[in-house]
């Protein structure tokens, strides 16, 4: 299992981002140790090891009894230092920006169905940077105005997403500190503002995706630019370290023993331990998850509230056939409500990004490939939209987005408990064909309608959840989550 985000490191990056967006300009100060403490849920001595951590990396300066300060950057580190460490990252940050160029026209198209934007926060900041081209922080209310949209649309995970694009890209460096990038991007024509502009009020969506796409490919070609240009000046250009793309869709909730339910839940609802199995022993599950025995019990206690698993005295614990009674109780709790919509909210995410990446892994895949996945899905019991999305994440380049696509898939694991319900066979027939049909688009070279076939299989799981939850659990509130339309539709208006 990959490591626990611990509180710390959580409470770190999002200061930190906060700093590194602009969103705390230099001279200002953070918030009282009080006030963060409220915010985070965590206690005073985490937030002063932030503050130190903070410091340490020169990026606030801490006088006693007061807030820390935020101090520049160019205050605390050499310009040609600086120039070093980003052409060390020079490959990661480059992969960054290809991978939002890719998903990011998705999610801004679907946050901005039936939104106002000319009264969103930031707008008319945002407006007239562009408009007088970004001097230094001018960038910032654009980049804030991007994540107003986001958050607007409703689900959480499109925001948190684009805060951790903020805290990879290192756009401050770029917009601030490289005059080559902003002769060549920033202070670009008045077409880009234009762009931005009409794009964000208009109302077509598929123009809008065009558009969105040609401005962050345009962004990503700026910056690849620019590294190049760094390289080729820099004397003793130094080697590749890598920045390790990191994005943690729990947001500092990611306990160990909810990763084992998880799990434990996707293997019950795959068959792999089937009704009247026994799961293996707690010792067992604790060496094989590399966690305590407290933990396991932990787990092992969730599955038994969810009504999936009895513990025997003396003989262990065994999978049962799923107790309705149970699930129902648990649905009255507002945690659990939370987590249904957490799960909703990934399919939602899952559709969006899925059809991009898709695109970009079916020109590798082999005939042999396609012929192995084809004999795979003989097989009884076989989920074939979940070998499908196996083979992408194999072709999948791009660190971030391999990243991205496996954590989404790793939150839309708790929702195979769902799976139990009558109308399962039904259901998995249906998304099994039309895994099938997708597959077969891709064996006659039809990519797009591969890509197009493989989000629908998302959708289709998304509609179906939507009524069942509501339906069963009267989860009343997930009817407003929205279903993302096809391409297909877009197009169909033209």
């Amino acid at each position: 299992m990959k490591p626990q985000e611990t509180k710390f490191t959580f409470v770190y990056n999002e200061i930190k981002q906060c700093i590194l967006e602009g969103q705390i300009p230099p001279g200002n100060a953070l918030l009282s140790s009080r006030m963060y403490c409220e915010q985070f849920h965590v206690s005073r001595y985490t937030i002063n090891r932030v503050f130190d951590a903070l410091r340490t990396e020169g990026l606030v300066d801490i006088q006693p009894r007061l807030a820390p300060i935020v101090v520049s950057k160019k205050d605390t580190c050499d310009l040609s230092n600086t120039i070093l460490e980003i052409l060390k990252q020079r490959e990661s940050i480059l992969q960054v920006y290809q991978t939002f160029a890719l998903i990011l026209p998705s999610l801004m198209v679907f946050s901005l169905q039936g939104c106002d934007v000319e009264i969103m926060p930031h707008y008319k900041q945002a407006m007239k940077a562009l408009r007088l081209g970004y001097a230094s922080g001018g960038w910032s209310s654009p980049s804030k105005l991007g994540y107003n949209i986001l958050r607007i649309g409703g689900n959480s995970l499109f925001s948190e997403l684009y805060s951790t694009f903020g805290l990879y890209n290192k756009l401050a460096f770029f917009a601030e500190d490289c005059p080559y990038f902003s002769k060549h991007f920033l202070q670009g024509s008045m077409s880009v503002t234009s762009v931005i502009v009409d794009t964000l009020k208009g109302d077509d969506p598929l123009t809008k995706y065009n558009r969105l796409s040609d401005i962050y490919q345009e962004l990503t070609d700026s910056i690849e630019h620019t590294l190049n240009y760094l390289s080729e000046t820099t004397p003793k250009c130094p080697a590749q370290t890598g920045l390790k793309f990191s994005w943690n869709p729990m947001r500092g909730q990611d306990y160990y023993y909810s990763k084992i339910v998880d799990d434990m839940n996707l293997k019950i609802g795959l068959g792999e331990y089937s009704v009247g199995v026994y799961l293996p022993y707690e010792k067992q599950l604790a060496s094989q998850y590399d966690v305590s025995l407290s933990t396991v019990r932990k787990a092992l206690s969730e599955l038994e509230q969810r009504g999936f698993v009895k513990k025997l005295n003396g003989k262990g614990t065994i999978v049962i056939e799923p107790d309705d009674t149970k699930l129902h109780q648990l649905a009255l709790n507002s945690g659990y409500v939370e987590k249904a919509l957490r799960y909703l909210h990934a399919l939602q995410l899952m559709i969006l990004i899925i059809r991009p990446a898709a695109l970009a892994a079916a020109v590798r895949f082999t005939r042999e490939e396609l012929d192995e996945l084809t004999d795979r899905f003989a097989s009884p019991g076989s989920i074939h939209l979940a070998d499908i999305l196996d083979a992408i994440l194999k072709h999948t380049t791009l660190e971030p987005l391999y990243v991205i696509l496996s954590e989404t898939n790793h939150l839309l694991e708790w929702g195979h408990h769902f799976a139990y319900y009558p109308s399962k066979r039904h259901t998995l027939s249906i998304l099994n064909k039309k895994a099938i049909t997708a597959l077969r688009q891709l064996y006659e070279g039809n990519v797009t309608s591969f890509a197009d076939g493989m989000a629908d299989c998302y959708r289709y799981i998304l509609i179906s959840m939507k009524k069942h939850m509501v339906e069963k659990y009267k989860f009343y509130n997930v009817a407003n989550i929205r279903v993302p339309e096809s391409f297909a539709s877009f197009n169909s208006r033209h």
